[in-house]
């Protein structure tokens, strides 16, 4: 592990390599918590911004580090609730320390996505190049938390919004994508590259105007006709106006194609389309389908995964309808459960089948965890308590019912405070 030293902004000097700040990293300007000082006015600037402890690598400042390292003690005190940096690499943080991290990141994701629309819209001429690195820097690090800690990534998924849904539905199979990645043991930089598939998937949406997007009515053929066009047109201007990856470009365009013949754009071949477009478009549809819409009301999840498989029967890919079922369970991450003795609860953690060995035959075995909000009358827990859970197919299921979460009018927010509790 790196040593690294916390010591007082006064004490910094150019070409010291910061990996932390006292501040959250939504807090300030800076696009990453991890750069190298090259000038007085990098000083000058977090001071400004209240920034009073740093954390400093030594092994790659380019200058000696001279000055006193801060007590931890001390450090912790003065810099207030916020003085753990937002990431830095080697540091182990708890799982709950990483999903609240992550939820910072998903809201910076959201926001700067929709300001990249709003850049896209005001673009008048063909020959911009889009800035996407603070984007890419983001995904980064949502990759190196999510890698100790993966069911974030489910968790997150259940955030809803109507005002900007195109843009947390973006975030969300972004956050998704990663998931299933880390579920396949790619390596960083595939996951990161999914996850960016992911996010720029639907950009092609930028001039449907919204009106459309949160129309409650059916839309009318010439409204339809202009949502199936933006495959092709975030295709387009994916290659056109960013330095992103050609995969990123072939998904936009292509995650609308089904087996069957019954997506759009009509013209496409699904037999040609990238293995990243096939996992991603199974990922779009889990996320669409789960999500609450001004036109319909999302469906549980375990009920998504069932639409999946079936769907996988005719139109999409069979293999990464398999691997997000694998990947998510029976009963997946955030999913409202009835459990057998009428307690409701939310499923807070997933383990992937096991087996275990009974006579001369082998048994699937599924485990989670359930975080139980309310009593079998219906009452809510003063103290929530979390169930151990294992279940086998051939076995009565231990889940009477499933929901939305949207049913039950979750708040995330107090889940979040409870999450030291069972998160660990």
């Amino acid at each position: 592990m790196n040593k690294y030293l916390t010591i007082s902004v006064d004490d910094l000097k150019v070409g010291y390599y910061v990996v932390g700040i006292d501040k959250s990293w939504l807090d300030t300007p800076f696009l990453s918590h991890r750069f190298l000082i090259k000038s007085e006015s990098d000083i000058e600037r977090m001071k400004s911004h209240g920034i009073r402890l740093v954390m400093v690598d030594p092994k790659r400042s380019d200058s000696d580090i001279v000055v006193l390292q801060v007590p931890e003690e001390s450090g912790s005190q003065s810099a207030g609730p916020e003085a753990v940096p937002l990431l830095m690499e080697d540091v182990p943080l708890s799982s709950y320390r990483i999903s609240e991290m992550m939820t910072g990141l998903h809201g910076y994701l959201v926001r700067k996505f929709q300001a990249l629309f709003q850049e896209i819209r005001e673009k008048e001429n063909s020959g911009y190049v889009l800035d996407v690195a603070p984007i890419l820097r983001a995904a980064e690090d949502v990759e190196k938390l999510g890698r100790h800690y993966p069911e974030a990534y489910l968790f997150l998924a259940h955030l809803q919004a109507t005002d900007d849904e195109l843009f947390i539905h973006s975030t969300n199979v972004m956050f998704l994508s990663l998931y299933l990645a880390n579920f396949q043991k790619l390596s960083p930089e595939e996951s990161v590259l999914w996850g960016v598939c992911g996010l720029f998937h639907d950009i092609g949406m930028v001039h449907v105007p919204q009106e459309i997007l949160h129309k409650k009515e059916p839309l009318t053929s010439d409204e339809r006709a202009l949502i199936r066009e933006h495959p092709l047109a975030g295709e387009k201007l994916i290659r056109s106006h960013t330095r992103l990856p050609e995969v990123v470009a072939r998904v936009a365009g292509e995650h609308h194609l089904r087996r069957d013949g019954g997506g759009y754009p009509l013209a496409g071949d699904f037999g040609q389309t990238d293995p990243v477009a096939r996992a991603i478009m199974t990922i779009d549809m889990f996320d669409a389908l789960i999500t609450d819409r001004p036109y319909r009301e999302g469906v549980s999840p375990s009920r998504a995964l069932k639409i999946i498989v079936d769907s996988a029967k005719e139109s999409l890919d069979p293999r990464w309808a398999t691997q997000l079922f694998l990947g998510m369970g029976v009963y997946p991450i955030g999913t409202v459960v009835e459990l057998s003795g009428g307690e409701i609860g939310i499923v807070t953690k997933y383990h992937p089948y096991s087996e275990r060995q009974e006579g001369l035959a082998n048994k699937l075995i599924q485990k989670f965890s359930v975080l139980v909000l309310k009593n079998r009358s219906g009452f809510p827990l003063t103290k929530p308590i979390v169930r151990e859970l294992s279940w086998s197919p051939k076995e009565p299921p231990p889940v009477t019912r499933t929901h939305n979460h949207s049913d039950f009018m979750v708040d995330w927010e107090r889940l979040q405070g409870l999450a030291p509790f069972w998160m660990g």
